[in-house]
């Protein structure tokens, strides 16, 4: 008895010390997890964002129809369509429904061929604002045209159409 009472107090140092450091490195694993999901992340959404910025582009001057043809071919290529699978798989939930609805979009757009620029416009924007949101700012106060208003021209023409 006289042996436990003298070991017991180093034992439960040894034990706490073990448990402890256990806690530590599984935190780190996890910390480290995250910031790899969390830059294979960034990497898919300029992936997926490519083409929509060229097509949003003001570069009419120099491309015209012909970088809109670009982004499109892009649009359907499979490289494009694994990335977006990727997406899929490494996206947050928000980002994925904010794409989905997009590409929905799009699809309908050039199925029936009357396109809305201002549901594009918004329906970009959403989806921006979801990337923003999962890498980081997740209280931000912006919306969808505040998302754009510095990279499209007459963004506060499509906020607010004329009646």
């Amino acid at each position: 008895m006289d042996w436990l009472q003298a070991l017991g107090p180093s034992l439960l140092i040894v034990l706490g010390g073990i448990i402890t450091w256990f806690l530590k490195s599984r935190v780190e694993e996890l910390r480290a997890t995250e910031q790899r999901l969390q830059q294979e992340r960034l990497k898919i959404y300029g992936q997926i964002l490519d083409p929509y910025i060229r097509l949003f582009a003001d570069l009419k001057p120099r491309g015209g129809p012909e970088t809109t043809k670009r982004a499109v071919q892009q649009i359907t290529s499979y490289q494009y369509k694994k990335t977006a699978f990727d997406l899929n798989l490494f996206g947050s939930d928000d980002v994925i429904r904010a794409y989905s609805a997009l590409m929905a979009h799009t699809n309908e757009a050039e199925s029936s061929g009357q396109q809305d620029p201002r549901e594009m416009m918004r329906l970009w924007g959403a989806l921006l604002l979801a990337i923003r949101r999962d890498l980081g700012s997740k209280s931000t106060r912006l919306n969808e045209f505040d998302m754009l208003s510095g990279m499209v021209k007459d963004v506060d023409a499509l906020k607010n159409p004329p009646r």
